[in-house]
């Protein structure tokens, strides 16, 4: 199953740091606004650590199934 662009536009900041919303959103070739409301989206929420994607309320990760590092 293939990412969506703005989920790659959100890796790219993860592995780039120094980049900045716009220039991910170009670099995929979508729009900066999707990028921009997807990082709203995902503020202040948990995470799941294998996928990336926000944990609902009333969720919780199970951390027996975790990989450990």
């Amino acid at each position: 199953m293939t990412k969506s662009k703005t989920q790659q536009a959100l890796d790219l900041l993860k592995e780039n740091p120094g980049m900045t919303p716009y220039e991910a959103a170009a670099t995929v070739g979508v729009g900066n606004a999707a990028v921009y409301q997807a990082l709203r989206r995902t503020k202040d929420k948990t995470l799941c650590p294998c996928c990336g994607q926000v944990v609902r309320d009333g969720f919780e990760i199970n951390g027996t199934v975790l990989k450990k590092e």
